[in-house]
């Protein structure tokens, strides 16, 4: 099973989402940052930053859409939506980098682009995970158990938009959960592949 898999090979998908994760976790705390205020949002930090951004959004959605389609591989799982939403994901995230920079002051055409390529890259980005759960929740004893936990972790980021508002902290940590979602899935002993 695992020779068939190429390019998305063990060292390199682990690689990229422990890159990911560390820098994911790390730039909201950047140039005295505080990730807590609804000013200290990746957009607004790296609004003149944009290669941090670009760097962060990349590494972020490509860190998930590899691991995604590594653990497709892994449970023998071919779907033409489910990459479809990974790609998807990676366009959205450009999208977000592209409208970086606009006015906080009104919702200015920039500015509700920026909110629109935002919804698609969180809605594809855990798409392409919670899908694949749902879609073969009955190949493997554990994908109940995963689904509810993908759900667990949209549900965080609906609690920590309530309690913080917009914030670095609402972006961070639901996807930190995730890249430990995908980790745990696809290289630890706790899911294997039957």
């Amino acid at each position: 099973m695992h020779s068939k898999i190429t390019f998305f090979n063990k060292p390199f998908c682990i690689t990229l989402l422990a890159v990911a994760f560390v820098y994911g976790l790390a730039l909201p705390f950047f140039w005295g940052n505080d990730p807590t205020s609804e000013l200290g949002t990746l957009s607004l930090l790296c609004e003149n930053r944009k290669l941090w951004f670009w760097a962060w959004g990349l590494l972020t959605a490509g860190s998930v859409a590899v691991n995604a389609q590594y653990m497709y591989k892994k449970f023998n799982c071919k779907s033409k939506i489910l990459d479809a939403f990974c790609i998807l994901s990676m366009i959205g995230v450009c999208c977000i980098a592209l409208t970086l920079g606009h006015s906080i002051e009104d919702w200015n055409p920039k500015r509700i682009l920026h909110w629109v390529a935002t919804g698609v890259f969180i809605v594809f980005l855990m798409a392409s995970v919670v899908l694949f759960f749902i879609f073969n929740i009955k190949k493997h004893k554990a994908f109940p158990a995963l689904t509810v936990c993908t759900f667990l972790i949209l549900a965080t980021f609906g609690i920590l938009f309530g309690v913080m508002g917009k914030s670095a902290i609402m972006e961070m940590v639901p996807i930190a959960m995730l890249q430990i979602l995908l980790f745990v899935v696809n290289f630890t002993p706790l899911v294997k592949a039957e």
